[in-house]
């Protein structure tokens, strides 16, 4: 599969293919608040676990879990969390089994 890359929001006049473009999708749904996205309503990320005020790392967890659902390429994957609580951020570090024993790492940063 091939779309057009994404540098750091930016459209490049670039193509990201196979395994880069597994992650692009993966990091555009963690990166998108469900709902936000009126063409598609189901895609993205609830948000409420993460960046609440009563933060729940099992809770996030499985939100993260519930949207990487949505990126059928992707098998499984691991979460580690970052809270920074001094500026109420947290950073997931992911790393993602895309299939035929190919791991991929993301990080994905909410403020």
């Amino acid at each position: 599969m091939q779309d057009i890359k994404l540098d750091n929001g930016d459209i490049r006049f670039d193509y990201v293919t196979d395994d880069e473009e597994i992650v692009q999708s993966a990091e555009i749904i963690l990166g998108t608040r469900k709902g936000e996205f009126v063409f598609a309503p189901e895609m993205g990320l609830t948000r409420s676990n993460i960046l609440g005020k009563h933060y729940a790392k099992e809770l996030a967890a499985s939100d993260v879990y519930e949207a990487l659902q949505q990126e059928e390429r992707i098998r499984s994957v691991k979460v580690k969390t970052n809270i920074n609580e001094h500026d109420r951020s947290i950073t997931l570090n992911l790393m993602a089994d895309i299939g035929e024993g190919k791991q991929k790492e993301m990080e994905v940063d909410y403020a």
